[in-house]
């Protein structure tokens, strides 16, 4: 029912479940004499079962889509012609400034994750998950695009092809320069790119609260297929049934 997550356990130190909701809710007795083992759970599903259940949303991830098409493939001459876009092989030996500036984009790009929204959080897990999902993504060999203004990095999206379509894992640009089209440009770069793979779909995940993100990714094309609400449990403190 509560499924152990080593990945998680080993990383924050400390032990952690995960509570997938089908179509309905489990056996809430059950579920909490399974929970005593754990010290987080992420309780998972429709948003109506999370609250159903008595859990406290945390988040609420939007997974959208998008089907490249012709159009996406005209550049927006009104974009600042000072941005440069390129791939960038992160196997290779970088810079101590690109390394830093890298890693500052890295974690800008989950400024809206639940593990940073989550005030409880307070063992670093934030700064352990997203630094570790970039040496994941360096050691699967992901694409990596970026951004660079007179050879400064500042912005960066990375992807993967996943069950027959690309995957934006991390996406960001630094809060200086964003609002002038470095993210358009970087998705546009991303759109080429697959299409010479001969993939035309594409999917990525976002939260519902940050609301910049889901309106960039509206006037793109992409299109919300599924909400999962997300609710951080400490079987320690328990939760009380909404009504």
């Amino acid at each position: 029912m509560i499924k152990f997550l080593p990945f998680d356990t080993s990383l924050f130190g400390y032990r952690v479940g995960k509570l997938q909701l089908g179509r309905c809710l489990p056996d809430l007795d059950r579920v909490h004499n399974q929970a005593k083992n754990f010290d987080l759970i992420y309780v998972m599903g429709k948003p109506g079962l999370v609250k159903l259940g008595g859990w406290s949303p945390i988040s609420t991830r939007v997974d959208l889509v998008k089907n490249i098409i012709k159009s996406d493939f005209i550049k927006d001459s009104s974009l600042h012609n000072e941005v440069e876009i390129s791939e960038m092989i992160i196997s290779g030996e970088l810079s101590q400034t690109d390394q830093k500036d890298l890693r500052e984009l890295v974690f800008t790009s989950g400024q809206w994750s639940r593990f940073k929204q989550d005030l409880l959080l307070g063992n670093q897990e934030y700064e352990k998950l997203y630094s570790t999902w970039w040496e994941t993504i360096k050691e699967q060999n992901h694409s990596v695009i970026v951004a660079r203004i007179s050879g400064k990095l500042v912005g960066f999206i990375t992807f993967k092809l996943l069950r027959g379509r690309g995957h934006v894992d991390l996406f960001a640009v630094k809060g200086s320069e964003q609002g002038r089209g470095i993210g358009r440009q970087l998705m546009y770069k991303v759109f080429v790119k697959l299409n010479s793979l001969g993939f035309n779909l594409i999917g990525l995940s976002t939260q519902k609260a940050n609301k910049r993100a889901m309106e960039f990714y509206k006037k793109i094309g992409f299109q919300p297929i599924k909400e999962t609400l997300i609710a951080h449990w400490r079987p320690g403190l328990k939760p009380q049934n909404i009504n």
